[in-house]
């Protein structure tokens, strides 16, 4: 059976405010990316993407609310604009060893999905009070009870991790963060989707954002 600390370590977990960048005017309408050929995407054109400067300074800062090193630099970035944010994604590639193939997740699934769910559960119950007890230091704290889950997304299987925290704009608000771990043999994507809780223009653009989706 396929080890959860395998397939889920680096729990990198898109909790900070990203820095705001100035962009350009752009008409309405959607920009397709395509990150590293492997995830396709399409978001808003009036949206923020952070250039690898900030995108090193979310992984520092990650750090050191976090209390957890060697988080990963994020290949994508992006979030609704202008700030502070209702929307933001996130696409990282991290290396798997050994590999897992989507094959291998499934065949796990079939076989015993609770069990994976459960695998997911004790590895997040064992890692997340580190980034907890540093996040509440910095006044973020989490909202209600995560959730895991296997469902397909951009034609692929991923294992999800959903869990609220206190916005970092405005605490009387929820952040919704959901994790999509995808793997795809000797790396994993992980695709991070947040948005605020109730805002009903932020919810659609993040279902539009997810319909999207297409990797390989």
């Amino acid at each position: 059976m396929m080890k959860a600390k395998t397939l889920f370590a680096t729990l990198c977990l898109c909790l900070l405010s990203v820095v705001a960048q100035s962009v350009a005017a752009q008409t309405a309408g959607y920009t397709k990316l395509n990150v590293k050929g492997r995830v396709q995407l399409a978001i808003p054109s009036d949206w923020t993407i952070n250039d690898a400067e900030q995108r090193r300074r979310i992984k520092e800062q990650g750090e050191k609310l976090t209390g957890i090193p060697n988080i990963h630099t994020a290949s994508l970035a992006a979030q609704s604009y202008p700030a502070p944010s209702r929307t933001m994604v996130r696409v990282s590639f991290i290396p798997m060893e050994p590999p897992i193939t989507q094959a291998d997740v499934q065949k796990e699934v079939q076989l015993n999905k609770q069990q994976v769910l459960r695998d997911l559960a004790d590895t997040w119950r064992e890692e997340s009070p580190t980034m907890w007890a540093g996040l509440a230091k910095n006044g973020v704290k989490e909202v209600g009870r995560p959730r895991f889950a296997v469902e397909p997304i951009g034609g692929q299987t991923a294992l999800i991790i959903s869990y609220g925290r206190t916005s970092t704009a405005n605490p009387a608000e929820t952040m919704r963060v959901t994790q999509y771990h995808v793997p795809l043999g000797a790396e994993k994507a992980l695709i991070t989707l947040s948005h605020i809780e109730g805002d009903q223009q932020a919810i659609a653009a993040h279902n539009r954002l997810k319909t999207s989706l297409v990797i390989r």
